[in-house]
């Protein structure tokens, strides 16, 4: 893993709707990192909060917030 200067960033998250399709809602996150993936291709490392937790959680796509 590689650290890099924190930036506030977004996530897409894919959620099953009612119809049985899916929505693609964007969420806040932060990027606090980079690393590989088990196919050697470079990912995010991000933050998430989910009420009073904090997880970590890689991410192929993110955009700036």
């Amino acid at each position: 893993m590689f650290a890099i200067e924190a930036y506030a960033a977004e996530r897409q998250r894919f959620i099953k709707n009612d119809k049985g399709g899916l929505d693609c809602p964007w969420e806040p996150c932060r990027v606090i990192g980079v690393t590989k993936d088990e196919d050697g291709e470079l990912v995010f490392i991000v933050e998430t909060q989910h009420g009073r937790d904090r997880m970590l959680e890689t991410e192929v796509y993110v955009r700036r917030a």
